[in-house]
């Protein structure tokens, strides 16, 4: 009688517990979807990667995202995405050195580059930190 008691105590806790776990994964969402100005920056980050780093190209997420901004917010949107279109045109207006012709040059373009393609990939690659799937490689 006692271990029965025991055991149906036991199922009532663990019940309980998994109820609580269940409101609370409800009420907090994942991941939050960043600001208008955030989505614009990273929308101008995946078109500016899709011309610089070779084999990159968007999603079909850029245009759902595209879309999914309102319109009394799409000035800051464009804005955003049209300010990081314009940081990366400059930055990367320099002359890469191929490394196969000149095996011991130091390439500060060709460097900087492959840095911001690998931030872009981590930032927003499939499994991107800030908005995943906006962007991806050809193989």
């Amino acid at each position: 009688m006692q271990r029965s008691m025991i055991r149906a105590a036991t199922l009532l806790i663990i019940s309980a517990f998994a109820a609580a776990v269940a409101v609370a994964q409800q009420a907090v969402p994942n991941k939050l979807l960043p600001g208008v100005d955030e989505q614009g920056a990273r929308h101008g980050q995946a078109l500016a990667a899709m011309k610089t780093c070779p084999g990159a190209r968007t999603t079909a997420k850029v245009a759902e995202l595209t879309a999914a901004v309102p319109g009394s917010d799409r000035a800051v949107f464009d804005a955003a995405s049209a300010r990081i279109v314009a940081a990366w045109e400059k930055a990367f207006r320099c002359t890469d050195i191929d490394p196969a012709q000149f095996p011991r040059e130091f390439n500060g373009c060709r460097k900087s580059k492959i840095l911001s393609c690998t931030s872009a990939w981590r930032e927003i690659g499939p499994d991107g930190s800030a908005l995943p799937g906006l962007l991806e490689f050809a193989p």
